[in-house]
């Protein structure tokens, strides 16, 4: 379960870079005219966030292997 998560959790960072990528795209060159990079940015931070989570979750099981091998 704990590698679904960090599997999953990757996929969705790589989502949010995507979102934050398209969101400096779409900046305007004379200053933020109308809201087309926030419809990018916002839901980007929100999928980071739950990647963050995500790979947390999914990186506590490596960790907790490597110290009951006895192995650091």
């Amino acid at each position: 379960m704990r590698r679904v998560a960090y599997i999953f959790g990757w996929i969705t960072m790589v989502i949010a870079g995507m979102l934050f990528f398209l969101g400096i795209l779409s900046w305007p060159p004379g200053g933020l005219m109308f809201a087309l990079p926030f419809f990018f940015i916002i839901p980007g931070v929100f999928l980071a966030l739950i990647a963050a989570v995500l790979l947390w979750i999914g990186s506590r099981q490596t960790h907790r292997r490597l110290d009951s091998d006895g192995e650091s």
